[in-house]
């Protein structure tokens, strides 16, 4: 079937319409018309697969990496970076105007990524078997379909040096992928590199894992801190275990943040790519301005409330993940922070608590991809807060979410970055001002 490809979607994919009605084709770009292959018909639209490219875009380029069509996680991978860049910023511009009404001069020009491979500071990679070898791959969008990698080009370069020293040293004891069976085994590789070093976690079954395999790794250059997270359950989207396991001395990642030395275990939250996360916390630097009170949910090890230590007297930050708000108080005691502190709780529960017996200035949110639930925009409309700073990493969840806040407070502009070049995914800073 002959389709002409109209727009991009937010996963990636092209659109276009077949008696009016929406057709969303993997593997095409917008102006280009295709020979498309139907996958799904549904009441509203039809899913679809390019066969043959009729008429080619100018922007289509020759993926870099071999197993782009298997792996499926990089799918602008096949246009050039500018192409990137203004399908990300389309895509914004028409959640915003769809879901608020927010037109699309609110919304800046990207700010686009120094780099568009090597970005990646951690992986999250499950372990599989190829033959009597075990690999690490990734799973095809919504199949159990498993595609060992060799070499992933979005990856830090140490990163993946160090992802390939670990599978040698797991094979040379012929450790094996997870089996729900026996809940033994390998399941997840999980890394991270800031400052030139590297916290590796294993996530296993009910192993006992050989403690000269543990000294190999740890004997591995950069590598500094060591985990084993023991994962049994089986359907969760959960990467982590219910135990915690540390392998080595050193638990904790210490790295530079700005000026403030800052601690990071395996659960903790950080940006993933560290340059653009520079660029974004001076972005919001700028936004705050200079405040007596600034409250912080969702935060994580407090990487942006201790960019913003000189703009506000005082800073509080409400984060549920316990790991996350031990090293943010560590990392606060450690820096004689003394006006920063973090709250364990419940972002809504204790902000109501907060803007009832404060007077709170500015308000930081930074929410997982589903964006901010219901309580936490009640309470935040039925709040005197005079200013919101919203990162997000979903277009869809900003736009339902600005409408509901345009109740009390007025858009003033939203900065889209790239911090996920080769993907579609696309984060924004909006300011958002009390009425």
């Amino acid at each position: 079937m002959k389709i002409e490809i109209k727009k991009s979607g937010i996963n990636g994919e092209g659109i276009g319409y077949i008696e009016h009605q929406p057709v969303f084709v993997e593997g095409a770009l917008p102006f280009e018309t295709v020979e498309a292959e139907i996958v799904e018909k549904n009441k509203t639209y039809m899913t679809a697969k390019t066969k043959q490219i009729i008429h080619k875009s100018k922007h289509r380029c020759t993926p870099a990496c071999r197993v782009y069509k298997q792996c499926r996680a990089c799918s602008l991978m096949i246009a050039d970076y500018e192409a990137q860049c203004q399908m990300k910023e389309d895509n914004l511009k028409q959640s915003l105007m769809k879901y608020a009404a927010i037109p699309s001069s609110l919304v800046r020009k990207i700010v686009k990524s120094e780099q568009i491979l090597h970005y990646r500071n951690a992986c999250k990679i499950p372990f599989g078997m190829k033959g009597k070898k075990l690999v690490t791959g990734m799973y095809q969008p919504n199949s159990n379909y498993f595609t060992p990698i060799e070499t992933c080009i979005i990856h830090d370069e140490q990163l993946e040096r160090i992802r390939m020293e670990i599978l040698d040293i797991l094979n040379d004891f012929h450790y094996k992928a997870y089996d729900s069976s026996t809940k033994k085994g390998f399941r997840t590789l999980a890394i991270r590199i800031l400052d030139h070093h590297a916290q590796v976690t294993l996530v296993t079954g009910e192993d006992v894992i050989d403690e000269a395999c543990i000294q190999r790794i740890l004997d591995i250059p950069n590598v500094i801190s060591l985990w084993q997270s023991i994962h049994t359950q089986k359907k969760t989207v959960e990467i982590f275990g219910h135990k915690m396991i540390p392998l080595s001395e050193k638990r904790f990642l210490d790295f530079d943040l700005k000026g403030v030395r800052v601690k990071i275990s395996p659960r903790s939250f950080f940006q993933l790519n560290t340059k653009q996360a520079d660029r974004l916390y001076e972005i919001v630097k700028e936004e705050v301005g200079n405040v007596n009170l600034l409250v912080e949910v969702y935060s994580g090890i407090g990487g942006i409330s201790f960019t913003l230590r000189d703009n506000a007297k005082e800073i509080i930050g409400i984060e549920s993940i316990k790991d996350a708000v031990v090293n943010a108080n560590m990392s606060a005691k450690e820096n004689h922070l003394d006006h920063i502190h973090f709250i364990c709780d419940d972002a809504a529960y204790k902000l109501e608590y907060l803007s009832k017996h404060n007077d709170i200035d500015v308000l930081v949110v930074d929410p997982p991809r589903s964006g901010l639930d219901e309580n936490m925009l009640n309470v935040i409309l039925k709040s005197r807060i005079k200013k919101i700073i919203y990162i997000s990493c979903n277009p869809a969840t900003l736009g339902k979410n600005l409408a509901v806040l345009k109740k009390k407070y007025q858009i003033n502009k939203v900065i889209p970055l790239d911090m996920f070049p080769q993907t579609p995914n696309i984060e924004s800073v909006s300011v958002i001002i009390r009425k």
